[in-house]
């Protein structure tokens, strides 16, 4: 075999997280990094003053912005550094990291999960605006319900990709 020949994995070798996996990962680290970043700002904040006084809007989009950019550029770098790891042990990328049926099976059973969890939240936030409650709490949640939805579509893709269904 040559240097530039690419080869099939060993029956023992670990088979390496397909693109989706991968995803997966970087979408809970991100999304947990950037929530925990936005709830220790607006804490202290909510703690200090009164609540139709603190500034929780500019945090929230900031931590909203920087959980989709993050994600998107988190995921490129990611499918980049396998697919250059998987050549250079010379295995085919392409082969390894493409999706397949128990993506899609995995994809909806965490879409089914967060639709659940999101659905409770959005029932408290219509609550809270039926009883006129501050902004602020509506705001935040709406961000809880679906702080909350994220982590349980990633643990439950995980648990998927891990253990199987």
């Amino acid at each position: 075999m040559n240097a530039h020949e690419l080869r099939q994995p060993e029956d023992d070798e670990r088979a390496p997280m397909t693109m989706e996996e991968r995803a997966v990962w970087v979408y809970l680290v991100v999304f947990v990094a950037t929530s925990v970043a936005y709830f220790a700002v607006v804490v202290p904040r909510a703690l200090s003053q009164p609540i139709d006084e603190v500034s929780w809007v500019v945090p929230m989009l900031w931590a909203i912005g920087i959980s989709i950019g993050g994600t998107i550029i988190g995921s490129i770098l990611a499918a980049v550094g396998s697919a250059i790891g998987l050549a250079a042990r010379g295995r085919n990328p392409e082969l390894e990291l493409g999706s397949d049926e128990r993506d899609k099976q995995i994809e909806r059973l965490g879409n089914r999960a967060t639709a659940t969890v999101v659905s409770f939240g959005m029932l408290a936030v219509l609550v809270l605006a039926m009883i006129d409650a501050d902004t602020f709490w509506i705001g935040n949640a709406a961000f809880l319900s679906g702080f909350v939805g994220a982590l349980v579509e990633a643990f439950v893709k995980i648990r998927a990709y891990r253990r199987g269904f």
